[in-house]
C-alpha cells in the first residue's frame, strides 16, 4: 500500500469527472508529461485505489434520487453480513461502517426512483432485527440531461459499460464499426451531458484514513458552495467532495488525512467557521461497493436490444 499525495488526488478527480480524458489532456492539466500520467493511473489501478473506470446514467436519463443513511443498530448483528445483505438491494451504491461508542453505525449510499422508491429502500433499510434507527437524507446533486438513445448509442454503451475509458480504436473493432463513426457517435454520448463517465474509487485502499465531518450550517452566513469554498481553500490536500443534505442545512465533508488523529484537529478547527452551528466526525473503515441503479437500468435496456450481457 501507499500513501496519496496532491497529484493522486487531482488525478483522481479530474479521472471522476471524466474518465475518457487522455493521458496527454490530463498531462496539460496538472503540468506533468503524459507518460508520467500514465505510470501514476497504472498504480492506482493496479493498487486499487481506482476500482474501475464505469460510464453512468445521469439522473436526467433515469429519474434516480441519491440519499445518505445512517444507520444505528444496537451491535449484535455481524457487520459483515449486514454490510453485504444491504448491497443486495437494488439501488444501493455503497456500504460502510462507522465508528461509534456505542453499537454500531452503518452509512449507505443507495438511489431510488419516486416516493415509492424511497419508501421502499427505508423499510429495507429498517428491517434488519438489530437496527434501532434509520437517518435518511435525500441527497443534490447534478441532473444532466436526456437525449433519446439509438441502437448505434447503445452498440457503443455496452463496450463502454466493460471499461469506460475503452480506445474508439478497441471499440470500433468490437463493434465493426468505422473508426470516425465511433468517434462521431461517441462524441454525440458526451457531449449531450446525459452520461458520466467516472473513476470509482476506494481510498480505503491507500494507507490513510478517511474520515467525514458532519456540519450543521447557518444558511443566513453561508450557502453550500461557499461552504465547499471555504473547505477547498482551507483544506486543498485533505478535502475530496460533500454530500449537501437536500432537506436539512447539513453537509457531510470528506477528507483523507495520513492518520485518524487529524480528524479532531480538522473537526476542531471548522467548529470555528462562522457558518457552523455543529459539527462532528465520523471515521469511515474499508467501504463495500455495488453497481449503480443507473448501470442497472442500462443493462436493461441493452438486454432488450439482445446486446448484454
Amino acid at each position: 500500500m501507499f500513501a496519496l499525495d496532491p497529484i493522486d488526488k487531482r488525478l483522481i478527480l479530474e479521472l471522476d469527472s471524466n474518465c475518457r480524458a487522455t493521458f496527454q489532456e490530463l498531462a496539460l492539466k496538472l503540468g506533468m508529461t503524459a507518460n508520467a500520467v500514465r505510470k501514476r493511473v497504472t498504480k492506482l489501478v493496479e493498487q486499487g485505489v481506482i476500482e474501475e473506470f464505469v460510464v453512468i446514467m445521469r439522473p436526467a436519463m433515469t429519474e434516480a434520487e441519491l440519499l445518505l443513511a445512517l444507520l444505528h443498530t444496537d451491535g449484535q448483528e455481524d457487520e459483515e453480513t449486514l454490510l453485504n445483505e444491504m448491497g443486495r438491494y437494488p439501488g444501493v451504491v455503497q456500504t460502510g461502517l462507522i465508528a461509534s461508542i456505542q453499537g454500531r453505525t452503518y452509512l449507505v449510499l443507495a438511489e431510488y426512483i419516486g416516493a415509492i422508491g424511497l419508501m421502499n429502500l427505508r423499510k429495507f433499510l429498517c428491517g434488519p432485527e438489530s437496527v434501532q434507527d434509520v437517518e435518511i437524507h435525500t441527497l443534490l446533486r447534478q441532473q444532466g440531461s436526456k437525449i433519446e438513445l439509438t441502437k448505434l448509442h447503445l452498440r457503443l454503451l455496452r463496450q463502454l459499460l466493460d471499461d469506460a475509458r475503452m480506445s474508439i480504436t478497441d471499440i470500433a473493432s468490437n463493434t465493426g464499426l468505422s473508426a470516425r463513426r465511433v468517434r462521431r457517435t461517441l462524441s454525440d454520448i458526451t457531449e449531450s451531458g446525459a452520461f458520466w463517465f467516472a473513476a470509482r474509487w476506494n481510498l480505503s485502499a491507500g494507507e490513510d484514513t478517511e474520515f467525514y465531518v458532519r456540519i450543521e450550517i447557518d444558511e443566513q452566513k453561508a450557502d453550500r458552495d461557499a461552504v465547499d469554498d471555504w473547505l477547498r481553500t482551507n483544506y486543498p490536500n485533505e478535502y475530496w467532495l460533500s454530500f449537501h443534505s437536500a432537506i436539512e442545512p447539513t453537509v457531510f465533508a470528506k477528507f483523507v488525512t495520513d492518520h485518524f488523529r487529524e480528524s479532531d484537529e480538522i473537526s476542531r478547527a471548522i467548529k470555528q467557521a462562522p457558518f457552523v452551528k455543529s459539527n462532528n466526525v465520523l471515521i469511515c473503515y474499508p467501504v463495500h461497493k455495488f453497481p449503480r441503479l443507473s448501470q442497472l437500468m442500462l443493462q436493461e435496456k441493452l438486454t432488450k436490444e439482445g446486446l448484454w450481457p
